[in-house]
């Protein structure tokens, strides 16, 4: 049994790290095991695979990638002149450059998250495309490997012919004049009226749907197509940072558009709207496997937020403690014994020494409400209910600590625990204390941020950008220039 975990587990192994392995060293180990044989280029003339190469690099765009990234100057000189030995092992050196450059870039995305935003994480990619390409040169099936790179997804399908559209939009010399035309333009039904149109495009826009063409309506209206299109290019990378495969069945959160989402088979069949992280404090991007529900969970308040905002109150009304149904606790290295609030000398804390433990018990003001969605993450955010409903109301609804709050929970719960009924999930979230459930089945829940998607009726949704997070995305895809790749005239690969 160990023997067979240990070799799962050094498989897992290899696959992480030929997933994260640099462009260099996969053309160095691609070639140690050709034993140096060119793979693209045979009698100094391409093969029908580097063909199919070349032509996915020149369509680069059409995954809103750069094709000029790929489709370089040398590589277009190389293609374009008689080819003597040396120039042969240099263009297939570039090709299989360019092969994991490109295959590396349309799968796994052209940044690290993680190394734009400590919030920003993604679900590593398995699979050695080493492997992946030295099968399919045997096969001569590079083409089909490289149709299979991209997300497979309808959510990033539908979002890449929507790019296609507003840029065929754009070069036609952008939005039409007039409400009318405009909307029609982009897809919308006018001919019951600009009216319902203009409402339908507040909606997808998160804007109050009252049909009113007011300032707000008209700047969003106003944005240009090229804008837009930069913005689903935009979203389509965060789709890469995403596993291959969501799930039969799996919970989407939307921290730009505020929106929880029940997935099944593809299709969205459970909206309900979301409270999400403040923008000083945002809901990260991570994914993770819930497996339990908590009722009437208590709030073991993080130390940071307890040093930075109760403890003000508590030093200005020691009764705030009771008031609000906290319990003190020592910190954990020492034992995390419950304390006396009145032993400890609050107004000589400050933010750097505070070091207690705040327990909020459930009910009442509890932030968490009556049931907590649990998944491991590296952040400790989680799905749960709220005591405050009426902040659905909000436009932009940034008010939690990176948690995400939700409407309706308790229908939340039923579809979670189908046997389960009504007024016994009722009972479960309004009396008694902490009660743990397992899920008869575990679901991947994904904490995203899209603000661009294409919805059921095939019109693009855009959302705001609380976060900043599509600017800095945007400025870290401009940083993440290509080195230079370099091949020494007359040397093999």
């Amino acid at each position: 049994m160990r023997t067979c975990l240990a070799a799962l587990i050094l498989a897992a192994l290899v696959a992480t790290a030929a997933a994260q392995e640099p462009v260099d060293s996969a053309v160095a180990r691609f070639y140690d095991g050709r034993w140096q044989q060119p793979a693209w280029v045979r009698s100094n003339a391409l093969s029908p695979d580097a063909a199919s190469l070349v032509t996915a690099l020149g369509d680069a765009a059409r995954e809103g990638l750069d094709a000029s990234l790929y489709l370089t100057p040398t590589l277009d000189t190389l293609l374009h002149q008689h080819l003597a030995a040396a120039d042969a092992w240099r263009l297939d050196s570039l090709l299989t450059h360019l092969f994991f450059c490109y295959a590396r870039d349309v799968s796994r995305g052209r940044v690290d998250p993680a190394s734009v935003d400590t919030q920003w994480t993604e679900a590593r990619q398995a699979g050695d495309l080493v492997a992946r390409l030295e099968r399919v040169l045997d096969r001569g099936t590079v083409r089909t490997l490289l149709r299979s790179l991209p997300p497979p997804q309808p959510g990033y399908d539908a979002l890449r012919a929507a790019l296609a559209r507003y840029r065929e939009i754009a070069r036609g010399g952008d939005w039409p004049a007039g409400f009318a035309r405009r909307l029609a333009a982009e897809g919308y039904d006018t001919t019951a009226g600009v009216d319902s149109a203009v409402r339908a495009f507040q909606t997808l826009h998160g804007l109050t749907p009252d049909g009113v063409v007011g300032p707000v309506t008209a700047a969003a209206l106003a944005v240009p197509a090229t804008v837009r299109a930069n913005q689903i290019a935009l979203n389509l990378e965060r789709w890469r940072w995403l596993p291959r495969q969501l799930g039969a069945r799996y919970l989407m959160v939307n921290s730009a558009a505020f929106t929880l989402t029940l997935v099944e088979d593809d299709s969205v069949v459970w909206t309900t709207r979301a409270i999400t992280g403040r923008t000083d404090w945002p809901t990260p991007l991570v994914s993770g496997r819930a497996t339990h529900l908590l009722f009437r969970p208590r709030w073991k308040v993080p130390r940071v937020i307890a040093a930075r905002e109760l403890l003000p109150s508590i030093q200005r009304d020691t009764a705030f403690l009771a008031r609000e149904r906290f319990r003190v606790f020592s910190d954990s290295a020492r034992g995390g014994k419950e304390l006396d609030p009145h032993s400890i000398a609050w107004t000589a804390l400050t933010e750097s020494t505070f070091t207690y433990q705040l327990v909020q018990e459930s009910g009442g003001d509890n932030p968490l409400g009556g049931v907590k969605l649990v998944f491991w993450n590296p952040f400790s955010v989680y799905i749960h209910d709220t005591p405050t409903p009426p902040l659905f109301e909000k436009r932009l609804r940034t008010f939690s600590h990176g948690c995400v709050r939700i409407e309706h929970a308790a229908e939340l719960v039923g579809r979670l625990l189908p046997d389960w009924p009504p007024d016994s999930i009722r009972t479960a979230m309004s009396h008694g204390g902490e009660r743990w459930v397992r899920l008869p089945q575990a679901i991947p829940v994904y904490l995203s941020y899209w603000t661009a998607w294409v919805t059921d009726s095939g019109l693009v949704a855009f959302a705001a950008d609380p976060y900043g997070w599509d600017l800095e995305l945007e400025r870290a895809l401009h940083a993440a220039q290509p080195v230079p790749i370099v091949i020494k005239e007359g040397t093999s690969p």
